[in-house]
């Protein structure tokens, strides 16, 4: 078995490389190598310790575990523990621990210079839940070469927004979509699980209006991930350690509600108002001026 056989860039799985007897290899910078644990029906997760940092995703990714489905269940146990899915087409999901992550404290949200003028051109409305099935449709759309956001896991994403986990912003020019994201939440933390633009900029606008709407709510953290994007970077998100990590997100996961209708997050609510409040908040001269 050679590296030549993964052109397509579709992952075949099978017991060679779980076993260690398959030499490591890299696609789409996940570097194989070694065993990982295999999940059964049971609603179990190994501790983070047990991840094989010989299989990495990206700079930080360490596989914790191979398997299992996308049952609510699972989903939301995961995320309660630091832990992340990723899937390939027709392939068993893989579930990765960090001993990084990268999070955005709302309060602490950076406005850039260009997006406040954006902002203050008032051209774009913000919504939440009024549009999650086309918000995660052009997610997906979005990454298209190598997505992980099969369709297994978009039925899985529907049915915890039926649940009441997962939820998404709009930003509509009109009566059109324009931009977006999605992620999953409970008690004062939230994940957020992808974004598009079909304008530019009108991901980031979403991304600011949650966090400044959510500073606003009391939220405690906003994860971003296992590593920094520079887009998540421009916005002021920072890396902490997987300890300081979970020991926000016990706090945080099961904080009471906050949030008593996420549809109507934005309803009344002045999104350039809000982003002065905010920028004052600061109390820094470069991000205290008038918006």
């Amino acid at each position: 078995m050679t590296l030549k056989k993964f052109k397509s860039g579709l992952l075949r799985f099978d017991d060679l490389i779980f076993k260690g007897k398959l030499k490591a290899f890299y696609i789409h910078r996940i570097k194989y190598r070694g065993k990982a644990y295999e999940l059964t029906e049971d609603l179990y997760f190994p501790p983070h310790t047990a991840s094989n940092k010989s299989i990495r995703m990206g700079p930080e990714g360490e596989l914790l575990a191979v398997g299992g489905d996308w049952k609510p269940e699972r989903i939301i146990l995961a995320y309660k523990n630091g832990i992340y899915p990723v899937a390939f087409k027709n392939q068993p999901i893989l579930w990765w621990t960090s001993e990084r992550h990268c999070v955005m404290y709302p309060k602490d949200v950076h406005i850039p210079k260009n997006m406040r003028a954006l902002i203050r051109q008032n051209k774009y409305k913000l919504t939440v839940d009024q549009a999650f099935y086309e918000v995660v449709s052009a997610c997906s759309e979005t990454r298209k070469d190598y997505t992980w956001l099969t369709h297994e896991q978009v039925k899985a994403f529907h049915q915890l927004h039926n649940l009441g986990f997962a939820h998404s912003v709009e930003v509509w020019q009109g009566e059109e979509l324009v931009g977006g994201l999605f992620g999953v939440s409970f008690g004062t933390y939230f994940h957020g699980e992808s974004m598009f633009a079909r304008v530019s900029h009108t991901s980031k606008l979403a991304y600011i209006g949650l966090s400044v709407r959510l500073a606003e709510m009391n939220f405690t953290i906003m994860d971003c991930g296992i590593w920094p994007t520079d887009h998540m970077k421009s916005l002021g998100a920072v890396v902490i350690s997987r300890d300081e990590f979970l020991e926000i997100l016990d706090r945080s996961k099961d904080a009471p509600e906050v949030i008593a209708d996420w549809g109507a997050l934005f309803e009344n609510w002045d999104l350039k108002q809000a982003v002065q409040n905010h920028l004052d908040g600061l109390k820094t001269k470069s991000e205290g001026a008038l918006i």
